[in-house]
């Protein structure tokens, strides 16, 4: 897959110039529109071309007012993966996080030993996060602020100092507070995986990329991976790895394509007359952060964040220096990582999220419930309040809907299963309709929705409404990792080993957001990122011995060299 992960691979492994590359990308290369970073994620839920649309089982423990109960999700179908299409928000996660992986017997990926990862992609053009000695300049992924302020902004920092809080760089020495957030970002421009790895790449002799390539499975004689099958312009294609096979494609279809190359639950491959190679826990420890949205209509004299999208004065703004709402991280205004209060903070990791988007975000409610508390503030100001939980317990799976490759899988996160999920969330929609209705929040005259229908029975319990609203329905953030366990091989709930080769299979490896065994307590664009560089190091490092002649360039079907310069705006 050439994803974030797939394109990071990609690049580090064909820097040895007597190593040959192949990437198989199931997606197109991105259209110019995507380098602009206000454009909201929404805008590309209904481009097929460009995402896999998935919907989760119908889900128990929320959804009541979404059709279905299914919950929607949009992952990127391109190269670069999601990191084209959504905030690519820049947060690694909790160095808990990391230790716990080690603990779990993820061998050289705690926090310190996986650090120099997050350092060696990172460019950093914000000098306020460069001097605590926790940043880097230099790395292929550029991070700094959108060069916007919403009207909303200032309020909301001004209302987290009153209450106590302190603005912090979530990625530095402690992650609890607010954060005036940043974004993959290059001079105003998305700097999304596919631009920071595939562009500078794409004309080396030893990397080709072949897009519009579905692949359908992993070649396997016995246990040893030699291949893949994929579909190319309606022709089923197999190509032959010397090496290695290298899996990224992502948390729900590396685990699909697993399974479907007989790598997963016996039982459950054995139901769908798939012939099982190696029996393992594939699919598995489904994670992912579920969000819970509250809306605020705004003062009526501030544009919508659409009628700003299409004011030809930002427009022009935008193209004359990259700034303004266009150049805004999907409309993100400020970030809160919180937990519980502590007379210790800096040893306290964070257990919820806020984010404060100046978006009007809406969930996939039932037609008559939509039409009731969403209809009155059509396009009119609104700002919406994001809280998830960031410490996830709650696991879910993903399982083959059949053994035909071009059928979506059957996804269950399994949202809110622990009830410490939901104390945690309602915790912060607590704190986040504390600081909307503050004082200084009163410049833009924020008023909450009405009750959500189904919910107006817990009018006068602020605790059970919130919790009433939970249960009605989520956003996914779209963090979605552990269905490729990473861990001690020895270890029955683990699908691949630290070096990340998957157990019982000579030649494959895992290299994405599947494998990490715990959530990060952030967005997953950054902790991917890691996995990928340090996973291309475990490659270089496990082939070394082995040199091949350098060779000119193959024509495979429909290379792309050329098309991704084309697409980007320079």
């Amino acid at each position: 897959g050439g994803g974030a992960a797939g394109s990071v691979v990609a690049n580090r492994l064909s820097e040895d110039p007597c190593v040959n590359v192949l990437l198989l990308e199931a997606g197109k290369a991105p259209p110019i529109l995507t380098d602009i970073p206000g454009i909201p994620r929404s805008f590309y839920e209904t481009r097929t071309d460009l995402t896999w649309n998935h919907k989760t089982v119908p889900q128990k423990h929320t959804g009541k007012a979404l059709k279905n109960r299914q919950v929607a999700f949009v992952t990127g179908k391109v190269l670069g993966g999601s990191s084209v299409i959504s905030s690519s928000f820049y947060a690694r996660g909790n160095r808990k996080d990391f230790d716990a992986w080690a603990l779990q017997g993820a061998k050289g990926w705690s926090y310190e030993e996986v650090l120099p990862y997050f350092l060696k992609f990172e460019d950093n053009r914000d000098f306020e996060y460069l001097v605590n000695g926790f940043h880097n300049i230099g790395g292929p992924v550029t991070f700094e602020k959108p060069g916007y302020n919403p009207e909303v902004k200032d309020p909301i920092f001004e209302a987290a100092a009153r209450f106590g809080y302190n603005v912090v760089d979530p990625n530095g020495p402690t992650q609890k507070g607010f954060y005036d957030n940043q974004a993959s970002i290059r001079d105003g421009q998305r700097c999304s995986a596919a631009k920071a790895y595939l562009v500078p790449a794409e004309n080396r002799t030893n990397l080709d990329i072949v897009i519009n390539a579905h692949v359908n499975k992993i070649i396997l004689e016995g246990c040893d991976a030699k291949g893949v099958e994929f579909d190319f312009k309606k022709s089923k294609c197999i190509v032959k790895a010397k090496k290695e096979v290298i899996m990224a494609a992502g948390t729900i279809n590396t685990a699909k394509i697993l399974m479907l190359s007989g790598i997963g639950p016996k039982e459950h491959l054995q139901k769908l007359k798939i012939p099982v190679v190696v029996d393992l826990p594939v699919g598995n420890n489904l994670q992912d952060h579920g969000a819970v949205l509250l809306n605020y209509q705004l003062d009526p004299k501030i544009p919508s964040y659409n009628q700003k999208l299409c004011d030809i004065r930002n427009v022009e703004q935008y193209i004359r220096n990259r700034t303004g709402p266009l150049s805004s991280s999907s409309s993100i205004s400020a970030a809160a990582f919180l937990g519980r209060d502590s007379m210790f903070p800096e040893m306290d990791s964070p257990n919820h999220l806020i984010l404060f988007w100046e978006v009007f975000k809406r969930l996939d409610f039932k037609p008559e419930i939509a039409q009731k508390y969403y209809g009155p503030f059509k396009n009119k100001p609104v700002l919406t309040c994001a809280v998830a939980p960031l410490q996830v317990t709650s696991c879910g799976t993903v399982r083959l809907r059949s053994s035909n490759p071009k059928d979506c899988p059957l996804v269950d996160p399994n949202y809110f299963e622990d009830p410490k999920e939901v104390e945690d969330v309602i915790k912060g929609m607590k704190t986040c309709q504390r600081i909307v209705m503050s004082q200084p929040m009163q410049k833009v005259c924020p008023k909450p929705f009405p009750l959500l229908p189904g919910c107006e029975h817990c009018a006068n319990d602020e605790d059970a409404y919130f919790e009433c609203f939970l249960r009605s329905g989520i956003l996914p953030l779209y963090s979605l990792v552990g269905t490729a366990k990473m861990g001690d091989p020895k270890d029955p709930t683990t699908v691949v080993d630290p070096q990340l080769r998957v157990k019982g299979i000579k030649g494959l490896r895992v290299v994405d957001a599947s494998v990490m065994p715990i959530l990060p307590a952030a967005s997953t664009f950054a902790s991917t990122l890691m996995v990928a560089e340090k996973a291309s190091d475990l490659i270089k490092d496990a082939n070394a011995t082995k040199q091949v002649q350098v060779r000119e360039r193959e024509n495979y079907p429909e290379f792309v060299s050329g098309v991704l310069k084309d697409s980007y705006i320079f």
